[in-house]
């Protein structure tokens, strides 16, 4: 009996924490809707500065960003409804596992939805690219990435 306290009690904290984890995350409002920048309503603008588009070629990024953030927008909603049930959840006084199970779950399931949808906004608009503006772009990327090391909570690897 004891060790089935315990094991719900870990169980219990470690969605806690999950829930937690997400919601600190949604709650990052430095960024962007698509992770770059400091949320300007341009979702991809931030890599694609340095890669000379035509004309033409801001006119598709824009219209691909468009209807993506026809999607991102619904799941984003949703996602803050889905915390705040949590968030409701955890004012009852009472712990209901089910509940709790499913909701984050359904959190889940979102999180998902929302990364296919990024991944398949910057694979379209990466499609509108000539081969200089690929080769410019994946050296921006490494560029980027590169930066980042120095923020709290980067695990470097072993060797770095």
């Amino acid at each position: 009996m004891k060790k089935l306290l315990i094991g719900i009690v870990a169980l219990g904290l470690l969605v806690a924490g999950s829930i937690f984890a997400i919601a600190q995350m949604a709650g990052d409002k430095t960024r962007g809707a698509m992770g770059f920048g400091k949320g300007r309503g341009h979702d991809m603008a931030m890599p694609l500065r340095g890669l000379d588009l035509t004309d033409e070629q801001r006119g598709q990024v824009k219209q691909v960003v468009e209807q993506s953030r026809s999607t991102i927008v619904p799941l984003r909603q949703q996602m803050r409804d889905g915390r705040a049930k949590l968030a409701d959840l955890s004012q009852t006084g009472s712990f209901d596992q089910a509940q709790v199970e499913y909701l984050a779950s359904e959190q889940g399931k979102l999180l998902a939805a929302m990364i296919v949808e990024r991944q398949k906004t910057r694979a379209a608009i990466f499609s509108l690219l000539n081969d200089e503006q690929k080769a410019k772009a994946a050296e921006l990327h490494k560029t980027m990435k590169g930066k980042g090391k120095h923020r709290r909570g980067h695990n470097p690897e072993p060797g770095e």
